[in-house]
């Protein structure tokens, strides 16, 4: 029987020699214009720009919003492990927020985004599907639930944002998990600006 310590070494080891897929900035651009109605591109915006897990996005509601504050801010209630943590809100996505509900694709009370977990795997796998034939995606692209969250966070780290902050808003339980991302950016593109 081998002892905790090890055993989580092994995962981390297991999880350093299996990087994570990510997009670049424009593929994730590409992506959003090719998804297959507003709700969908609602989606994608929502986990690219704020990283949250698929049932964090669709169990995001108005009440978790904070737009109209200097820092606009979401907050997860009830993260992996029922982990409740606050988020900063970019300026896009404070912007397609604020369309949403103010458009009604979300109201004032309620989920912004009202799907289950397998139409949100349908959008994506179309919006992909549909960026290859139109060519403004790499055939053979391999995309997952977490694909658009692991861009996030590359994104930021690219960006200069510090790891613990990053890792807070991810919600890792443990930095050691949000460390696999440093292998996704290149020591010449980091601390560039976030756009």
């Amino acid at each position: 029987m081998t002892s905790p310590a090890l055993d989580t070494q092994t995962q981390i080891q297991k999880r350093l020699r299996q990087l994570p897929e990510y997009f670049e900035a424009g593929e994730v651009a590409a992506l959003m214009r090719s998804a297959p109605h507003a709700q969908a591109r609602l989606f994608m915006v929502v986990q690219w720009r704020s990283g949250l897990r698929i049932s964090e996005v669709l169990a995001l509601e108005a009440r978790d919003l904070s737009l109209d504050a200097d820092h606009p801010t979401l907050r997860v209630r009830r993260g992996k492990g029922c982990k409740p943590r606050v988020v900063p809100v970019h300026p896009e996505l404070r912007t397609v927020l604020e369309t949403a509900l103010n458009c009604g694709r979300g109201t004032r009370k309620g989920r912004i985004i009202k799907a289950s977990r397998t139409a949100a795997h349908r959008w994506l796998k179309r919006a992909l599907a549909n960026a290859v034939e139109l060519g403004t995606i790499a055939k053979g692209r391999r995309i997952g639930s977490h694909t658009l969250r692991h861009s996030y966070a590359r994104h930021l780290l690219m960006g200069g944002v510090p790891i613990n902050y990053l890792s807070r808003w991810l919600g890792h339980s443990s930095i050691q998990t949000t460390l696999i991302y440093i292998d996704l950016v290149p020591r010449s593109g980091r601390a560039k600006k976030i756009r």
